[in-house]
């Protein structure tokens, strides 16, 4: 991980950048990252960051910043506590700031800056002093570096730093030493006098020895212009290009390291990825002599020495290049000027001449001792020692990302800059930031793509270019007038790749396009009929990227050309088959490995394939394929469920329920009621309180369930999915009875499962405590999860511990799993620490579970989330904090499917807090409109529980203990009743008021009162 402090905060990550959101938070950072690698005191750290008024607890607060920072920069464990306080644990060179000042001393590192340091931080006093004194010594670096180049007889240019800082003489004198050297003596002397001036105004004091000194070089002519170079080229031919360099400081620092250790590098990656870019930068970053020999005009091979002639000055006739007639060798007269010095040759776009090229530089290596070679390629050059640096896109920023969060981003960045260029004023605002962000991410961060886009956006908006990027190939044509051909539109730059290709490669190729989301080497073979030599190929030749796991993918640019190439051949329809069949053999193997001690590899297995298996859906939804569509949205639904991706699961099985009709076909009603499972599933926090749409949905189930128990086995979900739609049904009788024979089932996943939902009000730790054992039997980690978190609640209630079974679930917490089944798991432990007191531990799985939120995380889990944070805040005592988060959910609840259960314990969550806060009309309030939010027909049961107690929590906070015991006493009466941490704790307290005796009759008053006489006590009538 990287920190970047020379310009605005950034920091940088293995995968991209790292968002860090918040003033105090990216404030935390930048101090600690000032000392890397030290302890900096929790006293310094306060001080700085509340400098004009700590809070109350500042220890408290400041360790709940530390937390959030952690969570923020996870997967980095860079925040370590340590005794006094906290330390920053990278390496110095990890911070640029502390890279710049162990390099300035030489007049380097002056690179690494940005802009002004620390700028969006200065408000901090601290941070303001460290920005000043950064500053200072970035002047002296340059002052340092511009001496050098003076004495060396190279060209400095000062203007703009002089102008920035006026009363800075080192650098006037060295602006006015370096202007007479350029034959500018009266810009010189015009320097000297305003300088002069302005120290006197606004000082009140007189030009010292170095700038006086300067004034008399200048004047007595001691400071002459210099004459240029006879021998221009001695320092090479590298041009410094006119755009800005954007990005890419990980890719320059990995070919500085490599050019230290090897002798040649070859830049590998597919055409626009910006590889010459890139070779220019490090080429006039190197501090050698160093030529950059073009060969994308060359179409001869036997041009390519001639070519590297031209560029050193050696060559006297004119294209083409002849070889001498005398018998010379040209390539010895190359090396004959080469040798002896220390050089870098940079050999650009090779591929069409791979073989020329790869053969001129092995001829220079071996005769040239201090040369090294950098060559860009779209495939490498294959000599001994080379080392391969392939060029990754730029990161595109997340889904989701505002415009703060955007422009961190390098694609982003690079977007904006060409953008203002050809459409001044452009930027970046919540009104266009997320076309901003799909642009970078459908054109995969390629950096001539995005610059080709950029140029429309001079007469389009982002919204309109995003709308159109389907049609990529004729929108991406505006490119520059002066580069090659087929670098001006985005097809010629594929189709120069697609050129150099074999006939089987070609074939390959437009067959790989069918993979969504990429392709092992096996589905490949099995899809696509290739072989793992061609397949290696397109790889070599930039066409096909390949993972770390073996997995090949294309680019979207590349892939959208290669479906055209499959289309213009005939060939979709065979292929796209091939596809579907492919995936849906592998999705129905899957099916009952995922109730197994193989579920972890199958999960694993599946998970890269989820883009092909919607890819797959799509096609065959579209061509009317019911018997695949349906067969293949049944198989996934188990894979979508066990991770979390309910949303998903729904919105496929609408559509191919949508396509089929209302009754199974023949052969196939368990596939038909699995999507009628993820349907219906998804239904229910809806209609659940609608009694007579309920009892529809659950009479459905269970016909489609006998149904397809007819046809052959059935997934066992589906037969416990009758029991939980006949429960919330209020068919309590039926579901009692499915459940009992379900308990006794030969199938120990149903057994197991069934054990663990248990009757309303009727799990019992035994019941639970067999169904982990049947759980790890079978080896399936996502229903031991939810099996030991079961008896976990149950033990916390009776106060057991439970610290065993948080440490085994957090553990099983798997990666597989989606941000949302994450989220939940993660909130469950929370609240079991809380139970338990653990108040540091429920913060840090909160910070995870709020780490985990990516773009496809359901408002549900955002709510959930910021419930459990909003709920932990008010434990830790930051009351104002806990209310501020809830008040701010009711916004998130808006986007949220309309769940009354939902909406009611969001309601009743905020009384409480409003209690604790003392605002007991307020509170009173919020609970009256949960039960009005529950309605009257058939409410919610274990909600309605929490209601009733969160108006006992307030009577209690009012002074009146009888209330608060007869409330709670109606609260326990529904099962399962309310045994939330804040409702145990104030029963008790009840009792302890009131003694034992008297609040037992209370409480027995309250639980033999009617539903009416509750609500009539509580002063709600719905």
């Amino acid at each position: 991980m990287r920190i970047s402090i020379l310009g605005p905060l950034e920091v940088e990550g293995d995968e991209g950048p790292v968002a860090v959101g918040g003033f105090r938070l990216r404030a935390l950072l930048a101090v600690l990252a000032l000392e890397a690698g030290r302890t900096v005191t929790a006293e310094r750290l306060i001080d700085a960051l509340w400098p004009d008024e700590p809070p109350a607890n500042a220890a408290n607060a400041l360790q709940t910043l530390v937390k959030r920072l952690r969570g923020a920069l996870r997967p980095y464990e860079v925040v370590e506590s340590r005794p006094g306080g906290y330390a920053l644990a990278v390496e110095p060179d990890d911070v640029d700031a502390l890279r710049f000042r162990r390099t300035a001393r030489n007049g380097e590192g002056l690179e690494l800056w940005r802009g002004p340091a620390l700028a969006d931080l200065t408000s901090v006093p601290l941070l303001a002093n460290a920005a000043a004194a950064l500053e200072q010594e970035r002047l002296a670096a340059v002052e340092s570096r511009a001496e050098a180049r003076l004495a060396a007889g190279a060209p400095v240019e000062l203007t703009a730093e002089v102008a920035a800082h006026p009363l800075r003489e080192r650098l006037a004198a060295l602006a006015m030493r370096a202007l007479a050297a350029e034959g500018r003596q009266a810009e010189a002397l015009e320097l000297f006098e305003r300088t002069r001036r302005t120290l006197a105004d606004e000082l009140g004091v007189d030009p010292g020895p170095e700038l006086r000194a300067a004034h008399l070089a200048v004047i007595s002519g001691e400071v002459r212009a210099q004459a240029p170079p006879v021998q221009i080229r001695q320092r090479g031919n590298v041009r410094a290009p006119r755009t800005s360099f954007i990005g890419r400081e990980a890719e320059l620092d990995q070919l500085a390291a490599l050019l230290g250790q090897a002798r040649v590098v070859t830049l590998v990656g597919p055409g626009g990825a910006g590889k010459t870019r890139l070779a220019t930068e490090v080429a006039l970053r190197s501090a050698e002599a160093a030529w950059m020999v073009e060969l994308a005009p060359v179409s001869d091979p036997k041009e390519v020495i001639g070519t590297v002639l031209d560029v050193l000055g050696l060559r006297d006739d004119r294209p083409p290049y002849r070889m001498p007639s005398d018998g010379g060798d040209p390539v010895a007269q190359v090396a004959e000027a080469v040798a002896g010095r220390s050089a870098l040759l940079v050999l650009d776009n090779c591929e069409h001449l791979v073989d020329a090229a790869a053969e001129l530089a092995e001829r220079l290596l071996t005769e040239c001792p201090d040369l090294r070679v950098l060559a860009t390629s779209r495939e490498p050059l294959n000599l001994p020692g080379e080392h391969l640096a392939p060029i990754p896109p730029l990161a595109p920023p997340p889904v989701g990302a505002d415009p703060a969060q955007a422009e961190a981003y390098p694609s982003v960045r690079l977007l904006l800059d060409r953008a203002t260029a050809a459409r001044p004023g452009f930027a970046i605002d919540d009104g266009n930031v997320a076309a901003v962000v799909a642009l970078c991410r459908r054109l995969d961060g390629m950096p001539l793509a995005i610059e080709l886009a950029a140029a429309r956006l001079r007469t389009m908006t982002p919204q309109q270019l995003a709308d159109r990027i389907d049609d990529r190939f004729k929108l991406l044509t505006g490119g520059s007038r002066t580069a090659l051909p087929r670098q001006q539109t985005l097809r010629a730059v594929v189709e120069w790749s697609w050129d150099l290709l074999s006939a089987e490669e070609r074939v390959l190729a437009r067959r790989l396009g069918v993979f969504a989301g990429g392709a092992t080497l096996e589905s490949v073979e099995a899809v696509c009929g290739g072989t793992a030599d061609v397949l290696g190929a397109l790889a070599d030749k930039s066409l096909v990227q390949v993972s770390p796991e073996g997995r090949y993918s294309m680019l979207e640019t590349i892939r959208a050309y290669a479906l055209e190439r499959l289309a213009e051949a005939g060939e979709v329809g065979e292929y796209r088959r091939r596809h579907a069949a492919y995936l849906l053999e592998l999705a129905e193997r899957a099916v009952p490995e995922l109730r197994t001690a193989a579920q972890t590899a199958w999960l694993e297995r599946m998970a890269p394939e989820r883009d092909d298996f919607a890819a797959a859906l799509r096609w065959v939804i579209d061509e009317r394929d019911v018997e695949t569509a349906l067969r293949l949205c049944g198989a996934l639904n188990w894979y979508w469920w066990m991770c979390g991706y309910r949303r998903e699961s729904t919105a496929w099985a609408v559509q191919v329920l949508d396509l089929v009709g209302d009754e199974p076909p023949p052969g196939l009603a368990a596939a038909y009621t699995s999507c009628t499972f993820a349907y219906g599933v998804s239904m229910i926090g809806t209609i659940a309180n609608d009694r007579p749409a309920m009892l529809a949905l659950s009479n459905r189930m269970d016909l489609l369930v006998e149904r397809a128990e007819r046809e052959g086995p059935l997934h066992p979900m589906l037969k416990l999915s009758r029991v939980v739609m006949a429960a919330v049904a209020g068919r309590d009788e039926v579901a009692a009875e499915l459940l009992e024979g379900y308990v006794e089932s030969d199938d120990p996943w149903l057994a197991s499962s069934a054990r663990m939902i248990g009757g309303p009000g009727q799990r019992t730790e035994e019941d639970l405590e067999q169904a982990v054992a049947g759980f790890r039997k079978l080896g399936d980690r996502w229903g031991l999860t939810e099996a030991l978190l079961g008896v976990a609640e149950l033990r916390a209630v009776r106060g057991a511990p439970t610290d065993d079974i948080i440490a085994e679930v957090w553990g099983m917490t798997s990666r597989w799993v989606g941000a949302d089944e994450a989220i939940s798991t993660l909130i469950r432990l929370a609240e079991l620490r809380m139970r338990g007191g653990d108040l540091d531990g429920a913060g840090e799985d909160l910070a995870r579970a709020r780490a985990s939120v990516d773009e496809e995380t359901t408002p549900h889990s955002l709510l959930l989330l910021g419930m459990g944070e909003a709920a932990h805040a008010c434990r830790l005592g930051e009351l104002d904090r806990g209310l501020e988060i809830y008040r701010g959910l009711f916004d998130v609840l808006s986007q949220a499917p309309p769940v009354v259960q939902l909406a009611a314990a969001l309601r009743t969550a905020y009384g409480r807090a409003l209690a604790q806060s003392g605002e007991l009309d307020a509170a009173i309030e919020q609970h009256r409109l949960a039960l009005g939010t529950l309605g009257t027909g058939n409410p919610d049961r274990p909600i309605l529980s929490l209601v009733l107690a969160g108006f006992a929590l307030a009577a209690q906070v009012a002074g009146d203990q009888e209330r608060a015991a007869v409330l709670f006493g109606a609260s326990s009466a529904i099962e399962p009743c309310d045994t939330s941490l804040h409702t145990l704790e104030g029963r008790e307290t009840a009792r302890a008021a009131l003694g034992g005796e008297h609040f037992e009759e209370c409480f027995a008053k309250g639980a033999a009162m009617s539903r009416e006489e509750v609500y009539g006590m509580v002063g709600s009538t719905t």
